[in-house]
């Protein structure tokens, strides 16, 4: 993913020192925007909750290779709406964008965030025990669905499925082996 890097950035990243957070935002039927800072940012008109709900953001690995990536992020399972906006909601392939953003003494974002993953939930999971409880949200590149076959199949497993009792292809799997393909 080609980043550009604000100049105000760039020199923020030249100090010794330097304060960042994650701005991570979900596209559900109400948007939610989470941050993992200390207090609420506002950046771009949106502002960032800081509820502590955040846990974690995973790393995206980058490398030479052609591959869909994914990352991981983990949200807090006592928050009940997290986990009902997973529950009730249509979530596959919502879009998730996460930046991370340099933050001044006063809590204001310096140049602009650098964007760090821009993809689509694939899946989630809800982690629960005795003392914790953490939906952990997998990302993926829009990319993911690329090889994904869609559609029928032609098997009676399928066809029972669209139209029970048709037994159209029943044997289908049997006469497949009998068709010469271009050979002769």
């Amino acid at each position: 993913m080609p980043r550009l890097i604000n100049a105000s950035t760039i020199a923020e990243l030249q100090k010794d020192a330097f304060n960042f957070c994650y701005l991570v935002y979900f596209d559900f039927s109400s948007d939610l925007y989470l941050t993992d800072w200390a207090h609420d940012i506002v950046y771009d008109g949106d502002t960032y909750s800081a509820n502590g709900h955040l846990l974690s953001v995973g790393s995206p690995i980058e490398n030479n290779q052609l591959s869909v990536g994914s990352i991981k992020v983990s949200l807090s399972g006592v928050e009940q709406s997290y986990i009902s906006i997973f529950l009730q909601q249509d979530w596959i392939n919502r879009r998730v964008k996460i930046d991370k953003a340099f933050i001044s003494d006063s809590g204001q974002v310096i140049g602009a965030p650098i964007p760090v993953y821009d993809g689509q939930i694939s899946k989630f999971n809800i982690d629960e025990n005795d003392s914790e409880s953490a939906i952990d949200v997998t990302i993926t590149s829009h990319w993911a669905n690329f090889e994904m076959k869609t559609g029928r199949f032609t098997n009676n497993n399928s066809q029972q499925y669209h139209f029970d009792g048709d037994l159209g292809f029943e044997y289908a799997a049997n006469s497949v082996r009998d068709i010469k393909w271009g050979r002769g």
